[in-house]
């Protein structure tokens, strides 16, 4: 199924799975933190693959992302991506230092922010597994600080992925004084998103 032509039952469905999901992923966050995380109600949109750059500040826009490749029941592979200054800001929420600590990105935010984006990918997976009763995992999450359109176009490209549509969930995380936006794509392979659909009830 191209998932530009989803039904608006089938956008509410998958909708209630990114809301569910993001919730989770906030859950994480502040077991990882050790304090309150609220979250914003996620907005759910689908994308045609040349689109994405666009919601991520232009294909120019220095973001920092974590991808993972899905394994198991559900094909395709998740990108966690924050704009530089959401990068650093979680950094240093993370870190426990006040807002504005990080000025640029060095190996010590590089493994924080990635270790903490496969906590949340796994959490929201956990979510989706449990919702569609599907078996799916994470693999090994892989880095990138670079131009949104070259990490795109990396993560597209030189891993072989077949989507050509992603389905995005964009909210914002608040603890303390910090409030993050982040945003996370699921790049589905062809015929994942009508297993996931099917299972939803909602084909």
């Amino acid at each position: 199924m191209d998932p530009r032509s989803l039904t608006a039952i089938q956008r509410d469905a998958l909708g209630e799975v990114g809301s569910i999901g993001a919730g989770h992923a906030a859950t994480a966050l502040s077991q990882m933190l050790g304090m309150p995380v609220d979250i914003d109600v996620p907005d759910l949109q689908v994308l045609s693959i040349p689109e994405v750059p666009t919601v991520l500040g232009g294909p120019e826009n220095l973001v920092g992302a974590v991808y993972s490749r899905l394994l198991g029941d559900l094909g395709g592979g998740l990108l966690f991506v924050l704009e530089r200054d959401a990068f650093l800001q979680l950094s240093d929420l993370l870190r426990s230092r006040a807002p504005g600590t990080s000025k640029s990105l060095g190996a010590a935010e590089e493994a924080t922010v990635t270790h903490a984006a496969s906590v949340l990918l796994s959490a929201y997976l956990a979510a989706v597994a449990r919702l569609t009763e599907l078996s799916t995992l994470p693999g090994p999450p892989e880095f990138a600080f670079d131009m949104s359109g070259a990490i795109l176009e990396g993560v597209t490209t030189q891993v072989g992925l077949k989507a050509e549509t992603a389905i995005l969930v964009l909210t914002r995380f608040s603890a303390l004084e910090t409030s993050v936006d982040a945003a996370l794509f699921y790049l589905p392979d062809p015929d994942s998103l009508d297993v996931m659909l099917g299972r939803l009830g909602v084909l």
